[in-house]
């Protein structure tokens, strides 16, 4: 199972990580990069007062792998 895991930095400088399961990895670079960044423009992720989405700084595909042991 792979998944999109992006880390934010919040609007009063700490990291958040998200993470998307299922995630297309065919899409280019560029793509994930913008789609990310929509959601910095949201004002939906408040807590506190501070914006939990401020800033995208990175993102990657994780690929989990399972393997039945017994």
């Amino acid at each position: 199972m792979k998944k999109l895991v992006a880390i934010f930095k919040t609007s009063n400088g700490r990291s958040q990580t998200w993470s998307y399961p299922n995630a297309d990895d065919n899409k280019s670079n560029d793509e994930v990069r913008g789609t990310l960044e929509r959601l910095t423009l949201l004002n939906l992720f408040d807590k506190n007062g501070d914006k939990l989405f401020d800033q995208v700084t990175s993102a990657k595909f994780v690929e989990t792998v399972e393997r039945i042991v017994f």
